[in-house]
């Protein structure tokens, strides 16, 4: 079972390539999962999304924190907009839980591919 304990503050004084593929990555994983529970079970799994998101968050807070490639930074800055937007939304409360879903997923097919630009 997933829980808050699990979301700590940390500070990121290794800034490896694969350290920030690796949050890049995380944060794939983390958005794929959210879509899923969005699109097949929504009002099952709210706490999880809430969670994901978090950890989610996290993950950017910490990136931002990284000297990220010009190549990278650039779809990176674009995500970050639109995940404060998907934030937004989801917290509002979701009207069209399939095009949010949607969106998440094609957040977390980007993501993966952009890795490579580390």
């Amino acid at each position: 079972m997933y829980s808050e304990y699990i979301i700590q503050h940390t500070s990121n004084s290794n800034y490896s390539v694969t350290n920030q593929r690796d949050l890049v990555l995380d944060t794939a994983q983390n958005l794929t999962q959210i879509g899923h529970w969005a699109k097949c079970s929504l009002a099952k799994d709210e706490q999880r999304i809430a969670l994901f998101l978090k950890l989610t968050r996290k993950n950017l807070n910490a990136l931002s924190g990284f000297p990220l490639s010009p190549k990278f930074n650039r779809e990176f800055q674009l995500f970050c907009v639109s995940f404060t937007a998907l934030e937004a939304e989801y917290c509002a409360g979701l009207t069209k839980p399939a095009v949010w879903a949607s969106g998440v997923l094609t957040w977390a097919s980007t993501l993966t591919q952009s890795a490579s630009l580390l």
